[in-house]
């Protein structure tokens, strides 16, 4: 029994792993790298950073082979991971992050944003973004931290927002507290290494799927940009499903993203010591700096690794803006907060569907395309891009376990 999956990110390479474990012939066919948005920015410099953090979090009862899918192939490191939020855009000024109670005493205005919580009914359902924020935090607190950062992150107003993981992405502790509720695991290797090694045994084709030869209810094999025909018994999809159906005249918009990758010497350290990464909500164009001194490489005194995301449409200026605007961009940041910097290495990677938008006019358009791809009784689907959802690696790990057992529940691989 033959399966191919067209993509080769994470869900693309766990699924033909498992598979292949099972021992069925995996074809796997990928347009771009290995890796999507797991491949590392390699800099000229010899050092490397994730495209915006990847970190390996899950309930070690519940979702367990998680861990155990990657302890197969690296080491994992437990790290507490914090963050900071700059609402008033000063480096000396950092904020908790998760927000927290204690970042009241930060305002002057600390007595109104007292009372305005006191009249928060609190964390209850809502339908929307701004609706689910405004009932936990007040007015102050969420114009502050949550209502800039958020039109900044998706492109689109908070009150347009919705989907079911506010609940479980945003909280509002009393005291600063670590991402992940105790932490998380980084791999000792390279997420690209990992995937490469995942999908040794499959069959890789360096093309893009263009669409479906199908016959009622079946694909018969999937059409390439060369012109090839891949035929196959099984498929499993982790691209955009609107690309496969071509008698449904819609298409998804997802938001996309800049990630810069810079490898810069500093007179200083952009955050405390203990912060990995932080949020600006308000005034820069990018939303996030991360700082990869947890990754298992030997950084040298007053030199990062940093990345800077930079959220956008792909009919937006900043998608094609060059590595120099971006250069001067990041070194007019340090500049503005008295850092003297130089940049060694620098890459802007471009992720064009990096987030699916979580707004509804896109959801219904995509039950309408999945509604078509799921009359296909030999297509499957998975990850975020393919299944249209806001979900993290141990989410997609967890589908591509799901996705092979009801495989290997309906077909068994050849003898």
């Amino acid at each position: 029994m033959g399966v191919t999956i067209i993509g080769a990110g994470v869900a693309g390479c766990t699924t033909g792993y498992l598979l292949s474990q099972r021992g069925y012939d995996v074809t796997i066919v990928e347009k771009g790298e290995i890796g999507g948005l797991l491949r590392e920015i390699e800099f000229d410099t010899g050092y490397h950073s994730d495209s915006a953090p990847h970190l390996l979090f899950f309930d070690e009862e519940e979702e367990a082979i998680v861990g155990e899918l990657f302890s197969e192939f690296t080491d994992l490191k437990h790290h507490n991971f914090y963050a900071k939020s700059y609402p008033t855009n000063d480096l000396d000024e950092p904020h908790d992050y998760p927000v927290t109670r204690s970042n009241i005493d930060l305002w002057e205005d600390h007595e109104q944003i007292r009372a305005e919580l006191d009249e928060a009914v609190g964390k209850t359902d809502a339908d929307y973004f701004d609706q689910f924020m405004l009932k936990q935090v007040g007015p102050t607190l969420y114009e502050r931290y949550y209502e800039g950062y958020t039109r900044k992150h998706w492109g689109i107003e908070p009150d347009r927002i919705t989907g079911d993981w506010f609940d479980f992405k945003i909280s509002f502790p009393d005291e600063e507290d670590s991402f992940f509720d105790g932490g998380a695991f980084y791999p000792q290797k390279k997420y690209t290494t990992i995937l490469h090694e995942m999908i040794s045994d499959c069959d890789v084709v360096r093309d893009g799927v263009t669409g479906l030869d199908t016959n009622g209810n079946e694909i018969r094999a999937l059409e390439t940009e060369s012109g090839r025909r891949i035929e196959d018994d099984l498929f499993v999809s982790t691209i955009d499903p609107s690309i496969l159906v071509d008698d449904v005249d819609v298409s998804l918009n997802y938001r996309s993203m800049v990630i810069l990758g810079a490898h810069v010497e500093a007179s200083e350290r952009l955050f405390p010591p203990h912060v990995n990464w932080a949020y600006f909500p308000n005034e820069y164009e990018f939303t996030r700096v991360t700082d990869y001194d947890f990754t298992p490489q030997e950084i040298p005194e007053d030199e990062y690794i940093l990345t800077i995301e930079f959220p956008c449409f792909l009919d937006e200026d900043m998608w094609s803006r060059s590595d120099e605007w971006f250069e001067d961009y990041l070194l007019s940041f340090f500049d503005d907060h008295d850092i003297e910097a130089e940049v060694l290495s620098l890459e802007a990677r471009r992720a064009p569907r990096a987030y699916p938008l979580p707004v509804e006019e896109e959801l219904e358009k995509f039950e309408l395309i999945n509604g078509r791809v799921s009359e296909y009784e030999n297509m499957h689907n998975l990850g975020r891009v393919s299944t249209y959802e806001y979900i993290w690696i141990k989410d997609i790990v967890q589908q591509a376990y799901e996705t092979v057992d009801d495989i290997t529940a309906r077909a068994a691989p050849r003898e």
